[in-house]
């Protein structure tokens, strides 16, 4: 009835029907649109060696960081979408050398990036509150939470960050890990 008085999207029903479909997806960035604001703003493009005019993603699977060896992979429609160069996602692409670039992240690059982690926290009143405060504490900002496991003992946490640089993120990893309702902590790898 909500969509039907217009008081919800169609996205927001099948979210709410599907929450396992709801996943980040890579983020888009249009090179030229990058370079005209670059101009403006006196920033470069993140990525050096791209292809002019060609659209640019970032990996939903292994969230690439500033400061990660990187590989492009260009899809005919799609642009290049950069990937960390560990990603396992790379492997189907192994028989087609001719689609991978070779690129690397600009020195100039002061963007906001978004690194995930994969943390088990105990299940405990108050630690998810911990564990947020000090990804705070570090300067980070949770763009995404998701608990995707809980048990009794403990909780599964999928968090999205917007960090600096990978630098910035594994000194978020070094705090959460020395956190003792912490009990693991991962960066996700596609």
């Amino acid at each position: 009835a909500a969509v039907g008085q217009g008081l919800a999207t169609g996205r927001a029903v099948v979210n709410a029907a599907f929450p396992q479909q709801h996943e980040p997806k890579a983020k888009v960035v249009s090179l030229d649109r990058a370079r005209r604001r670059a101009k403006r703003n006196d920033i470069a493009v993140p990525i050096r060696g791209l292809i002019p005019g060609m659209a640019l993603h970032f990996a939903g699977c292994c969230h690439p960081l500033p400061g990660d060896r990187i590989v492009g992979i260009v899809t005919t429609g799609k642009g290049v979408t950069i990937h960390t160069i560990d990603c396992e996602t790379l492997e189907s692409f192994a028989d087609t050398p001719e689609r991978w670039l070779d690129v690397a992240w600009s020195n100039e690059d002061d963007a906001v990036h978004v690194g995930r982690l994969n943390v088990t926290i105990a299940n405990e009143p108050g630690n998810l509150g911990s564990l947020t405060t000090v990804i705070g504490k570090q300067g980070g900002n949770i763009s995404n939470l998701k608990i995707t496991n809980r048990s009794s003992d403990f909780f599964e946490i999928m968090i999205d960050i917007e960090v600096g640089d990978v630098k910035h993120l594994t000194t978020i990893i070094a705090a959460l890990r020395a956190n003792p309702v912490i009990n693991s902590v991962e960066r996700a790898r596609g």
